[in-house]
């Protein structure tokens, strides 16, 4: 039976560096699958890594794992994950979509929208989700998103998607200080992990539902507006020869980023490293 809804604490400061509480998590945690099979650890080296070895061994769709902190965490490009104990969210879910992969294009701005919904259902904040896989808040990266480990075909595909969120940070490593920053420095508010994670599960499970059904054409109406990178002016570095610059204008249904370029006309990004530039 699902269990009734609760609503996220205030966290005191000197809360801020507890440890995860799995069993307030199970207790309070209102989905059909994503969660319902929850490892945790102290300490990984990749929460990702580790469940793709429990996908491979045929662990069920929804399967997670928290760490409470990782020592070869990564986001996108195999860029490191900063992941300091106590302090953030470090979280991987395993999904074993039916639809092919061309399909598939565009599920991580969805789930983008899930996590920037759930932060704020915990306190009042606008998270926006920058294409193609980052969370920010007031300007700055707080946090990002990996879809990874697709298998092609039969029982055995499988999805990861690697959370990572700066939650209750008061500092951060001086080398990512321009760019990145935390729920708690934008804010001033610390936030209890176990409710966000909650909130996390929930949401993502919700919207991989949506998702599956019609793409991003339901969740278009809530992800436009909370698109970080709508008129803004942009550099795509599609590949080593290929870069687009121009105004992002938003996004189509396979989630490829649209850029209006300087010759007027809208070019469509499926993949790149994107870097906002002066106009």
């Amino acid at each position: 039976m699902l269990k009734a809804r609760f609503s996220c604490k205030i966290m005191e400061k000197a809360d801020m560096l507890q440890k995860l509480n799995i069993d307030y998590i199970r207790e309070n945690l209102r989905t059909h699958s994503l969660g319902q099979s929850l490892y945790y650890f102290e300490k990984l080296g990749s929460t990702s890594d580790k469940l793709s070895e429990l996908a491979k061994g045929g662990a069920a769709e929804g399967t997670a794992i928290l760490a409470e902190t990782q020592t070869s965490g990564r986001g996108r490009s195999g860029n490191a994950w900063y992941s300091p104990p106590g302090l953030g969210i470090y979280l991987s879910v395993l999904f074993r979509p039916e639809l092919p992969s061309i399909k598939l294009s565009g599920i991580t701005l969805a789930w983008g929208l899930s996590c920037a919904r759930a932060i704020g259902q915990c306190l009042p904040a606008q998270v926006m989700v920058k294409w193609p896989n980052d969370l920010y808040l007031n300007g700055r990266k707080i946090g990002g998103l990996l879809a990874e480990h697709l298998a092609e075909g039969g029982p055995g595909q499988f999805l990861i998607l690697g959370i990572g969120i700066n939650v209750n940070n008061e500092l951060i490593p001086l080398e990512l200080c321009d760019t990145a920053s935390s729920i708690y420095l934008e804010t001033g508010r610390g936030i209890y992990r176990e409710d966000l994670i909650v909130k996390l599960l929930e949401n993502l499970e919700s919207d991989y539902r949506k998702f599956c059904a019609s793409g991003l054409d339901e969740l278009r109406a809530e992800l436009e507006p909370r698109f970080y990178l709508t008129k803004r002016w942009v550099s795509v570095e599609v590949s080593k020869d290929e870069v687009i610059r121009g105004v992002a204008t938003g996004f189509d249904r396979q989630g490829a980023l649209l850029v209006l370029d300087g010759q007027g006309q809208t070019v469509r990004c499926q993949s790149g490293t994107v870097t906002e530039i002066e106009p």
